[in-house]
């Protein structure tokens, strides 16, 4: 994953500092260890988009929330090469912001691309009450939540509640590329 501006790590920093919490003490939530978060914050490396989603999950934020500039003003355009983008450097995995003003009151607007033959790596899961909607862009996706495994295509849509354990996989030939939806606005800490 990539950020040259360090804006994660200090977003994770200001998080974390907000909410009263050690280094120690977010490694122990988030199960990245101190080394590494003391790294990420000073923008000295930067985390795989799963690395990224368990210290947001443990900071209980959007993954979004941690790519985050200042407020936008009232019209708000960002070009497709000026999105808040992670890639991940081992998979080539990329993880595209979507966010807005409109999206403050907990939801998250996510697009990913995955290479073929490439996945996201299992995540932990989410706090209850969120929900998660997965639309296929293009491409052969397959969602592994707990032990469930659904093959999904181009067109393809499904509702869960992440609960379980969550892992994208593309196994075909081409990139697959999907938007995924999460509604935090009902999340229980």
């Amino acid at each position: 994953m990539t950020d040259p501006s360090g804006q994660i790590g200090k977003n994770i920093r200001q998080r974390r500092r907000h909410l009263g919490l050690s280094l120690d003490a977010l490694a122990d939530r988030s199960g990245v260890s101190t080394a590494m978060l003391s790294e990420v914050e000073r923008a000295m490396k930067n985390p795989t988009v799963k690395l990224a989603w368990q210290i947001a999950n443990a900071l209980e934020c959007a993954l979004t929330d941690l790519l985050a500039v200042a407020d936008a003003p009232e019209v708000h355009l960002v070009r497709a090469g000026d999105r808040r983008t992670l890639v991940d450097p081992e998979t080539g995995v990329e993880r595209h912001g979507l966010r807005t003003r409109l999206l403050n009151d907990g939801l998250e607007v996510v697009s990913y691309r995955l290479p073929p033959g490439e996945g996201s790596g299992e995540m932990e899961p989410n706090r209850p009450g969120v929900r998660e909607h997965l639309i296929v862009l293009g491409g052969i996706l397959t969602l592994h939540t707990g032990d469930t495994e659904l093959k999904l295509r181009k067109g393809d849509q499904v509702t869960y509640a992440p609960q379980t354990t969550v892992a994208y996989v593309n196994d075909g030939a081409r990139p697959c590329e999907f938007l995924l939806l999460s509604d935090r606005s009902r999340a229980r800490t």
